[in-house]
């Protein structure tokens, strides 16, 4: 019978190209650990970085600098640089929308100054305790260009020394950006920190995730053939905002693996695909941080498209800027309008702007966008319902006009839902109440009058 070591073997030498985690991921780091081949000078030169000696163990520092001549897609780094470090007021609007934790909520925003970057690339793709960051990546901004300096792991028995000059390279650093990193590399890294019972770097930094505002601003990509439900991935997002097309990048369901592989044969070639992947993610990163800190400088008028501009407008009301909310709403519903197309998104626009009015204590502007999106056609039922009770209450309750609010109640009578129905119902009957009433007291007075 084979050994439980020559059994984990033979799992790690069965890696395929797919991603693991959970039970695989903890089987192939045990045999990977046993086979301790990685020499850490010797991966240090392949890679073209050096070895990080610390009193835990050692780690390997890659250093890469892109200068601001360099061309990214259709931009130069220069000009996406420029954006982000010379526009503070725009990177305070994201940091107030997508406050990373309760603590900083009510904190002044944060500043472009000493922005940092993160990216990991790690043993398993679905997190948990059992996933390790094998590969840090963190870049810093300078007028001069992008400084990525990456952290890797030579071996799963150095994981204490690799958080340690990790930690004092982001100590003292500014808020950080990432992209998904609040739902995966922001909690996977804590983890690691709390389980070698140390402080994490990350512990009060103002987190802006760039996952959140690119789906407002970009997963709706309008055309002259109408929307398009659209990724929101980095790659695609890349490509669409700069052009940026990678040639030979590994796919991430590849990573794991392949670090697999290397810790078990010692040979770090395979490595330095991950590390450019790595490196150009944290590029791509500046890229759409850029962009959306431009949409934000510019306003509505800046936007490409409708979808940008209510998408945009998401991101102010987030940020608690309901004026220049309003304004970037009106501009997706005009630009829709004269489109002619996407009577739903249309249909979303004017409802968003209904309720950021009504909040604002607007109720007749507000019934004003819920009338046009009333008689919309071809409108989303459920938008068109909404509306209608929405003007119905205006009606009854604010504006005392009852003949309009039984016209909306009325118009309610022939939802598919029985609830929305019975309620219109209801309020027919008190609105019938009120106007037979009304209409007594009118009868008395006149005959008042007349005697």
């Amino acid at each position: 019978m084979a050994s439980l070591a020559a059994r984990l073997r033979g799992i790690v030498a069965g890696v395929g190209t797919g991603g693991v985690g959970g039970a695989g991921a903890l089987a192939m780091r045990a045999a990977a650990a046993e086979a301790g081949r990685v020499v850490p000078s010797e991966a240090a030169r392949v890679l073209g970085g050096v070895v990080v000696s610390h009193e835990a163990g050692e780690a390997i520092r890659v250093t890469r600098h892109y200068p601001a001549a360099m061309r990214h897609g259709r931009v130069t780094l220069g000009d996406v640089l420029a954006q982000v470090l010379g526009a503070p007021e725009a990177f305070a609007v994201l940091a107030r929308a997508w406050p990373s934790s309760p603590e900083v909520a009510g904190a002044p925003a944060p500043s472009v100054d000493g922005l940092w970057l993160l990216d990991l690339e790690t043993t398993g793709l679905a997190g948990g305790a059992g996933t390790q960051a094998f590969l840090i990546g963190g870049a810093h901004l300078s007028a001069e260009g992008i400084t990525v300096e990456q952290w890797l792991l030579p071996g799963f028995e150095h994981e204490r020394a690799l958080l340690a000059v990790f930690a004092e390279w982001a100590h003292g650093r500014g808020a950080l950006v990432t992209f998904n990193g609040k739902s995966f590399d922001v909690p996977l890294i804590e983890t690691r920190y709390q389980f070698h019972r140390t402080t994490s770097p990350l512990a009060g930094v103002w987190h802006t995730d760039m996952l959140h505002p690119a789906r407002r601003l970009w997963r709706l990509q309008g055309s002259a053939y109408g929307p398009a439900e659209g990724s929101c991935s980095l790659g695609t997002l890349e490509q669409r905002l700069a052009g940026v097309a990678r040639v030979g990048d590994v796919p991430g369901a590849e990573i794991p693996g392949r670090y697999f592989q290397v810790v078990r044969d010692g040979q770090a070639g395979p490595l330095e695909p991950v590390l450019e992947h790595n490196r150009l993610v944290l590029v791509s990163l500046v890229l759409v941080l850029s962009a959306a800190m431009q949409r934000i400088t510019h306003g509505p008028s800046g936007v490409r498209e409708a979808y940008e501009a209510l998408g945009l407008a998401r991101v102010y009301e987030r940020a608690g800027q309901g004026a220049e909310a309003d304004v970037a709403y009106g501009a997706a519903i005009r630009h829709l309008e004269r489109v002619g197309r996407d009577p739903a998104t249309l249909g979303e626009a004017l409802r968003r702007q209904a309720l950021l009015r009504r909040r604002q204590g607007r109720a007749t502007d507000a019934a004003a966008a819920w009338g046009t999106l009333a008689s919309l056609r071809g409108a989303p039922p459920a938008l068109r319902r909404e509306a209608r009770e929405a003007l119905a209450i205006f009606h009854e309750h604010r504006e005392g006009d009852r003949w309009a609010a039984r016209q909306h109640a009325h118009e309610l009578l022939s939802d598919a839902r029985a609830e929305v129905r019975e309620a219109a119902q209801h309020r027919l009957h008190r609105i019938e109440r009120k106007l037979q009433a009304r209409a007594g007291a009118d009868l008395l007075g006149s005959t008042d009058r007349a005697e």
